[in-house]
């Protein structure tokens, strides 16, 4: 699965919650993500280094809080749009392992939970059919 197969699965599957997704469509949606977070920091950042030179050209003063928190809600709608593609990716990627989605609570253990999770991610697709689905990917 490509980058892009990947991210127009995750989004047309926006609240699926049922079915398998391969450790390529979780990855490519995960680096989707990581790149999501990567642009609206540049552009936060592009806009508000605009705002504090105009604020700075113009004698004013420049309030600390505001270079901090002003690009936080793009940061924060971009979160609340991709949560549940996020999260669906994630229950689905879980059921590819054979695993049921509810295994992603697991995260409320610090650290071990986590890890927990990784370990699953990585872990290859299950090659037979499972009370998920069928496998999606063929089998190389």
């Amino acid at each position: 699965m490509t980058f892009t197969e990947a991210v127009r699965s995750c989004l047309s599957q926006y609240a699926g919650f049922q079915g398998r997704a391969p450790r390529s469509e979780f990855w490519w949606f995960s680096l989707f993500t990581l790149l999501v977070d990567l642009a609206i920091m540049l552009v936060g950042g592009m806009l508000i280094s605009g705002t504090i030179m105009n604020i700075q050209a113009n004698g004013e003063s420049v309030a600390s809080w505001y270079a901090m928190t002003a690009p936080n809600w793009m940061m924060s709608l971009a979160h609340l749009a991709l949560f549940l593609p996020t999260l669906a990716v994630t229950v689905r990627r879980l059921h590819d392992v054979g695993r049921s989605g509810w295994w992603i609570l697991i995260v409320l253990v610090p650290l071990f939970g986590l890890l927990l999770l990784l370990f699953w991610w990585v872990q290859p697709s299950q090659r037979e059919p499972n009370a998920y689905g069928p496998p999606l990917l063929p089998v190389r």
